[in-house]
């Protein structure tokens, strides 16, 4: 399953570079993510929960940094399982930052997200929805870290 979405964050490519480079800020704004530990500097376990129509999965998630290109482009592969089904995840998100206007920057990114066993069976269309829906928080949470700075 393919995720593109885009928004605009109200802040300089420089300042929103250092959020999506800092897995603990960067964790406060992931609806859901329940507890973060930094590995290494390109590695972090994390414990998210995802509300997917009237279920509520849990997740114990590994990150890892793929390539960075300075303020410009990231790739972070997420793999993991829920909980309390059978099943696994993994997804692999790039993120690309522009200049959209002074000020300002756009973030770009896409996720290619597959998913196996009991998880898989709840479908892609919830799975999407409920994703889409944790995206849009996301960008509202990011926003407000430079609302409050």
């Amino acid at each position: 399953m393919i995720v593109k979405k885009q928004f605009l964050i109200n802040a300089n490519r420089n300042d929103v570079w250092e959020v999506f480079m800092n897995p603990e800020k960067l964790a406060t704004c992931v609806p859901g993510c329940k507890e973060i530990k930094v590995v290494s500097p390109t590695r972090y376990d994390a414990v998210v929960e995802l509300k997917a129509q009237l279920m509520k999965l849990k997740f114990q998630a590994t990150g890892e940094l793929k390539n960075a290109i300075e303020k410009e482009q990231l790739t972070v592969e997420m793999t993991g399982k829920p909980l309390a089904m059978v099943g696994l995840f993994q997804n692999t998100m790039t993120v690309h930052l522009s200049d959209a206007e002074p000020g300002a920057t756009m973030v770009d990114y896409e996720m290619d997200i597959q998913v196996s066993g009991k998880l898989a069976t709840m479908g892609s269309k919830l799975m999407k929805g409920s994703l889409s829906k944790s995206a849009g928080e996301f960008a509202e949470n990011v926003q407000s870290l430079f609302q409050h700075s």
